[in-house]
């Protein structure tokens, strides 16, 4: 069942002074227009807006920072652009249908029942992944993706896209470098763990789309492009 992933009223459409633009690009290509747009780096990130509780959540965004520089486990030759985002895998594009979501919940989706009764029907595909505000530890992120992993997901898909996590909260505040530090842990959980299971998945780390602002609203069930080689992502807005 083709949907999308991402948006909600209270975080992305209400709070703050204005919708981002990258949110309400994709909202309009997921509702109206259709149509394929790449999948980019705006640049800077939030892990939470302003309290709903204070009146300044409707006019004033969160604590937001910018995106730190390009990272590729790979040589590039000399003056190449870089992605913002931390890439693994072998360098050729990937273009099929997504399934995933927060990785926390799947474990609870697949023992449900209500996850893919058939991998073949993942394969091929792209997974995507992201992190919650409970802010699991790089750890726990390993121990979730042994799951998808011992249930064959990971071996399935051609493609693993996994969010820029949130690395704090309210409850849980923590200084510029160890939301970075925690960041890059959890990147080096999720490239090793795919690479455990499926070497041959192309990976992407980063992309604005999980449970940080901005966030671009992607396709579920729909279809993706993931290119390791010239590091770029594409939607396909049916």
């Amino acid at each position: 069942m083709a949907s999308f992933y991402g948006g909600s009223t209270q975080v992305h459409l209400g709070p703050g002074p204005a919708v981002d633009e990258v949110h309400a690009a994709s909202l309009r290509a997921a509702l109206l227009t259709g149509g394929r747009l790449e999948i980019t780096e705006p640049g800077e990130s939030e892990d939470h807006g302003v309290d709903w509780l204070d009146p300044r959540a409707l006019t004033e965004f969160g604590t937001r920072e910018p995106v730190p520089g390009p990272h590729d486990d790979g040589a590039r030759g000399v003056g190449e652009d870089l992605s913002p985002w931390r890439w693994a895998g072998p360098r050729r594009a990937v273009t099929g249908r997504t399934w995933g979501g927060c990785l926390e919940v799947l474990p609870w989706v697949m023992a449900a029942g209500r996850g893919p009764s058939d991998l073949g029907a993942l394969e091929g595909g792209l997974l995507l992944i992201e992190t919650s505000e409970e802010l699991p530890s790089a750890g726990e992120v390993r121990r979730l993706l042994r799951i998808l992993g011992e249930r064959g997901l990971l071996g399935a898909v051609d493609a693993v896209l996994a969010a820029r996590p949130p690395a704090s909260s309210f409850e849980v505040p923590r200084s510029p470098e160890e939301r970075a530090r925690l960041r890059a842990e959890q990147a080096d959980v999720v490239v090793e763990t795919v690479a455990q299971y499926n070497p041959d998945a192309v990976v992407c780390v980063g992309a604005p789309f999980g449970h940080t602002r901005p966030q671009w609203v992607l396709p579920h069930g729909g279809v993706m492009t993931v290119d390791g080689e010239a590091r770029r992502v594409w939607a396909e807005f049916g």
